[in-house]
């Protein structure tokens, strides 16, 4: 009888203890009840606001400017998915600093599984809490707004892009945690991150209004996978061929952001080891 091979066995058992990790933090976002629900009241606050702002400025029609070319309604629902994306997102960013900074690694490095593996992992659970509780105040605020809800398959293309999209976001904070090994401090690379999100990932208006070379950075960037491409296929329902591009920018850049976090641990490890925190 044939063994089970080693890397087949490493693989098998790492992907246990993620599993073991995302349920725990599943768990631990679920028992933060109150916490999840004060995360939607402030969505639906944000909401409110800036559906108003947009339907205002979508009923004059202003000509010259950009309010001509705003779908019917505004751009309400394209911000609802933009705004779910981004506050779905859990801090890793701020752990990882923690851990850094305070030597908290060590303990770590001695065990048999991944540190930051499970910390992903972890809140990738986080995550998918609040991907879930956000999304059901989204469709609600719409009833409210008495907004007819997308289709079927609108929904399903936003859900997947979104929830890709949010992942991506969870690796570029990864990235700016990792920043720590080397700043000590990560919020400057934080800020240059989600100020970089906010344009090229057109948290607020969709990025088809930018000027081309614009549009076209935003379009191949890790931020216009983050947010652009979810909140576009609310706008306008994408094509067959539309969504498996988007889909496949999105897989590549999950791909190599992951691929970069694995580098930059690394080099991290190698600093700390060598010089110490």
């Amino acid at each position: 009888m044939r063994s089970t091979p080693p890397f087949i066995r490493r693989l098998s058992d790492g992907a246990g203890a993620a599993g073991a990790a995302y349920r725990a933090g599943l768990a631990a976002a679920l028992a933060q009840t109150p916490v999840l629900l004060g995360r939607a009241v402030f969505y639906g606050v944000c909401l409110m606001v800036l559906i108003t702002f947009w339907d205002k400025v979508a009923a004059h029609r202003l000509p010259g400017t950009l309010a001509a070319r705003l779908p019917a309604g505004g751009l309400g629902t394209y911000v609802g998915v933009t705004e779910w994306v981004t506050l779905s997102v859990p801090a890793v960013h701020f752990k990882l600093e923690d851990d850094i900074r305070a030597g908290a690694l060590e303990p770590h490095l001695l065990r048999p599984k991944s540190y930051l593996a499970q910390t992903l992992a972890g809140q990738a659970g986080f995550m998918t809490a609040r991907l879930v509780m956000l999304g059901a105040a989204g469709l609600l605020l719409l009833a409210l707004f008495a907004r007819t809800w997308p289709s079927v398959p609108t929904m399903g293309a936003v859900f997947t892009l979104g929830v890709t999209g949010a992942a991506i976001g969870l690796l570029l904070l990864t990235l700016v945690g990792l920043t720590a090994f080397w700043l000590r401090r990560v919020l400057p690379p934080m800020l240059i991150v989600q100020k970089l999100a906010f344009l090229l990932g057109g948290l607020f208006a969709p990025i088809a209004f930018y000027p081309g070379w614009l549009y076209r950075l935003a379009w191949f960037s890790p931020f216009g996978a983050h947010l652009a491409f979810a909140g576009a296929a609310i706008i306008g329902p994408p094509s067959w061929t539309g969504f498996a591009t988007m889909l496949a920018l999105q897989s590549f850049w999950l791909a190599a952001l992951t691929a970069l976090a694995v580098l930059v641990w690394r080099a991290g490890l190698r600093k700390t080891l060598r010089e110490g925190v």
